[in-house]
């Protein structure tokens, strides 16, 4: 009876044991099933996962209807939109003030990243400081770096050497003689180091048959009558003496190239070549206006270095010294255009690259 009883006791705790853990196997797939799904967009894994999270990015354009500034943005939009970021767009129209005036904007909105295209740094000071001192990152493009520490790169092309190819391919196109006259907009740092390169070109004792005819300089404000008075003034008071120019960015090109064959020059008189590579500059070259070529940056290419750039360090967290070189600036490489390479007419002018 005793027995009977002992094996009736370790079979129900047998039995019970099973349920228990049956019910506990249940219990954690339940428990499994309800547990919140992260959701992509939220993953923050190092590891081999992909690493994503939703940013909200005030972008700061100095002037949107320039072709650098569309472009640039463009591909930054496209990079975002696949990221699930979102973008803040302020245009400055031009006004260098209204560009830190938008960055203190975007510093009370509270948004995660910051993005200044094609300024200058020394007169939106105030503002990178309200976002340094916010916690704020900033990343510019084609802008410049500050000395308080405010911003984490810039991504532009390097102007001193787009400055030399482009007087370089002056000089080859001349055979090595000729009179260059040269117009530059110096109040703009970019502008400045393109002038210094090509003038150490046309300087160089390795081209003693160039000679710098003139040199004249023109504004943000006036650089499109400005350029086109200088070039017809050039013209009388030279004439046909004057081989090529050198302009520092397209828009001077336009001009010139226009005061030239209003005069009844041709591309076979003279030529005007330049730094950028818009769309209309491409128009001028297929038309058989007097432009020669154009050293062309790769506008869209910016944006999208910058763009994995704030994925790297923002997203991914990675240390920016780890991504950015100690100089904080990187370059993205830009090529030669003229009329045997041009992209086909109404192409993408990203096609290029």
């Amino acid at each position: 009876m005793i027995r009977n009883f002992s094996k009736n006791v370790v079979l129900l705790i047998v039995v019970t044991a099973i349920v228990m853990f049956a019910f506990a196997g249940c219990a954690k797939e339940k428990a499994a099933a309800e547990e919140p799904t992260v959701q992509a967009a939220e993953t923050t894994d190092v590891g081999t996962a992909k690493v994503t999270k939703e940013l909200k990015i005030g972008y700061v354009s100095m002037m949107i209807a320039a072709d650098s500034n569309s472009r640039a943005y463009d591909s930054f939009e496209k990079e975002a939109e696949a990221k699930g970021w979102e973008i803040f767009l302020t245009d400055a129209a031009g006004d260098i003030v209204k560009v830190s005036e938008s960055v203190m904007n975007y510093v009370s909105q509270k948004v995660d990243v910051i993005v200044i295209t094609c300024a200058e740094i020394t007169p939106i000071q105030e503002g990178l400081d309200a976002a340094k001192k916010a916690g704020i990152p900033v990343f510019c493009i084609d802008t410049g770096i500050d000395d308080g520490g405010a911003v984490v790169v810039n991504v532009t092309s390097n102007c001193w050497a787009m400055g030399a190819e482009a007087a370089a391919q002056i000089v080859n196109k001349l055979h090595g003689k000729g009179n260059v006259c040269i117009i530059d907009m110096p109040t703009l740092y970019v502008h400045r180091y393109r002038a210094d390169t090509a003038r150490a070109v046309f300087e160089s004792a390795d081209n003693p048959g160039i000679k710098i005819l003139d040199t004249e300089a023109v504004t943000v404000a006036n650089w499109e009558t400005g350029s086109y008075d200088i070039m017809s003034a050039w013209l009388t008071k030279y004439g046909d003496d004057i081989d090529a120019v050198f302009g520092t960015w397209d828009g001077i090109g336009w001009s010139v190239a226009k005061a030239a064959a209003d005069s009844g020059y041709t591309k076979d008189n003279m030529f005007v070549m330049t730094i950028d590579g818009t769309s209309q500059t491409y128009d001028m070259i297929r038309n058989g206006e007097p432009f020669g070529g154009v050293v062309a940056q790769n506008f869209g290419g910016w944006a999208s270095k910058t763009a994995e750039l704030i994925d790297e360090i923002v997203v991914q967290g990675k240390s920016a010294e780890n991504v950015v070189p100690e100089s904080k600036v990187i370059y993205v490489p830009h090529t030669w255009i003229d009329e045997t390479n041009l992209p086909a007419k109404g192409a993408d002018p990203q096609s290029i690259f």
